[in-house]
């Protein structure tokens, strides 16, 4: 009899496949109906639905896992774990595997198609997909292989990718914990589960949401004092307690979550309106409040309080953890780089480090305006530079050629090159990274629209040049993959791809998140906020910040 625990267990990939549509699942169909050995196209499920694959998707999944028991050859009775498969897979091909399954996958894609899936926009990606599930296909079948190794391998890389692409865009979880939801402060998202009361404008925006913390929320509860934020909270906790059930807000030892919208721009009491109004971003005149009465809330300045030193707060959290950033990537790479390059970017660096706070703060005097330009200027020549080192060792790289070489000789240089490039793609974005902080405290100053305009689009621009489908990473994708074709080894090929997948993910992740703190610099509409409370017999006793 199957242990019913490991095989509720071992259901991935049912999970990933509930997840598609139809044109999602219809090149895994195609993969699975294309071989003999498969049996799903003579299923009664797929005679009946398809082209419908939603409605059969579990006999599809059966299917998958059928093949990988009769290919991986398992003695277990219950289905073999996703994270088996894959690796299993690797080893068949003769790729080093890792603890890490998202590794493996995009080690086993990459290794097989043309064209790395990174620097292709997400809808350019599944012909190319499809193209190296055929060939990772081909590299299983042999003489003494199972018939059911080429569908299975095709079947499982369609199924990583769709797995990747879901979670992607947010349609399934990864795994990780993603952190408190970020849904308190919209009037429709309320729940039992998190009970919110939200106040909005007259027209419906939310302006504040307070909701009970579910106990998964509240481990590993940070003690941080907030002495300032608990002070400015604590009145309007106590104006609240009559829109509140006690025992749903005010219990000994709960846990609460305060979301504040950064649109809200002013708040002050109207006599004439009887009620809170509040100037709120993208409208003219003042709002009054819905289904708050006069005196409902006694301390309108203290929200406002509140709200302005919650939004200072985030703008310097970003810039500070963009510094941080920055400076453990000179810890890395400041022995390889130019004496004058490093004082530089350490100058810059330190120098925006020492004015962010008081620039923030509204301190905005001219002195430190011509600082940051100065910086600007010194950076922008650094980034040139960089440039020009760069297309240097790209060069190299494209001059590299097997000829008399021994393999060995040839994958060494071919190594030793791309730590050569990867080195100076980190030392390229930590260039960018600078740019950027400096232009978010330019932001903070008034006028010169034009100026910052201009700056806005070169920075975004080098940063996308660099990025996973910038013109850059793309050519050096193109000439590497073409080197790798002299290559016959799969375990060499994957060991250099392992060094491009790791840059294409640290790239990804620094182009995406220097883009995003350049939007946020300029927005009229700040992001929303949230700030967790543990309370006290109705009184915060400890804070976390958003």
């Amino acid at each position: 009899m199957v242990d019913e625990q490991h095989a509720a267990a071992n259901a991935e990939i049912y999970e990933v496949l509930a997840a598609c549509r139809n044109d999602e699942l219809a090149p895994l169909v195609n993969a699975l109906a294309a071989s003999p050995a498969s049996f799903l196209k003579i299923s009664r499920s797929f005679e009946m639905h398809n082209p419908d694959h939603v409605q059969y998707a579990d006999r599809i999944g059966d299917e998958i896992y059928r093949l990988g028991v009769l290919a991986l050859s398992t003695k277990d009775a219950g289905r073999p774990s996703y994270d088996f498969m894959i690796s299993g897979l690797c080893r068949k091909i003769g790729v080093p595997t890792t603890a890490d399954t998202d590794r493996n996958e995009a080690g086993l894609l990459n290794m097989f198609a043309v064209q790395h899936l990174g620097s292709l926009r997400p809808e350019d990606r599944q012909p190319v997909v499809d193209a190296a599930c055929l060939a990772a296909s081909a590299a299983t079948a042999g003489i003494l292989s199972s018939d059911a190794w080429p569908p299975f391998a095709a079947a499982l890389l369609q199924t990583a990718h769709l797995r990747r692409k879901l979670v992607a865009e947010g349609r399934m979880p990864d795994g990780s914990d993603g952190g408190p939801p970020a849904v308190l402060a919209d009037p429709e998202a309320g729940s039992d589960l998190y009970a919110p009361l939200v106040l909005q404008t007259e027209d419906g925006a939310p302006v504040l949401s307070v909701a009970r913390l579910p106990e998964a929320r509240t481990a590993g509860w940070p003690v941080n004092g907030g002495g300032d934020v608990l002070g400015a909270l604590a009145p309007i906790l106590k104006a609240l307690q009559p829109l509140v059930a006690a025992e749903q807000i005010l219990k000994d030892g709960n846990f609460v979550r305060v979301g504040i919208e950064g649109g809200a721009a002013a708040l002050s009491y109207s006599k004439k309106a009887g009620a809170l109004v509040g100037s709120a971003q993208g409208h003219k005149g003042q709002i009054p409040f819905f289904a708050v009465a006069a005196g409902t809330i006694a301390w309108p300045a203290a929200l406002l309080m509140l709200t302005t030193a919650m939004i200072e707060q985030q703008k310097m959290e970003a810039i500070e953890r963009g510094l941080d950033e920055i400076k453990l990537s000179l810890r890395d790479v400041s022995r390889f780089q130019k004496d004058e390059r490093r004082a530089t970017l350490t100058g810059s660096i330190r120098y925006f480090g020492q004015v962010a706070r008081p620039v923030l703060s509204g301190e905005l005097s001219t002195e430190v305006l011509h600082e940051i330009e100065r910086h600007e200027a010194e950076l922008v020549r650094v980034q040139d530079h960089l440039a020009g080192d760069l297309q240097t060792q790209l060069d190299e790289l494209g001059a590299l050629k097997k000829g008399g070489w021994t393999s060995s000789k040839y994958v060494k240089a071919i190594e030793e090159q791309m730590t050569v490039i990867v080195r100076s793609f980190d030392e390229m974005y930590t260039c960018i990274r600078a740019r950027a902080c400096g232009y978010q405290l330019l932001a903070a100053y008034p006028g010169r629209e034009l100026g910052k305009e201009a700056r806005f689009e070169d920075i975004g621009m080098a940063a996308e040049r660099y990025s996973p489908t910038g013109e850059v990473t793309v050519a050096l994708d193109r000439m590497l993959r073409g080197k790798l074709e002299g290559i016959s080894s799969y375990e060499t090929k994957a060991l250099i791809l392992g060094t491009e997948n790791a840059l294409f993910d640290t790239v990804g992740i620094a182009s995406s998140e220097i883009l995003a703190g350049l939007a946020d610099a300029r927005s009229e509409r700040l992001a929303p906020v949230w700030v967790d409370f543990r309370l006290e017999n109705g009184q915060p006793a400890d804070v976390r910040l958003g």
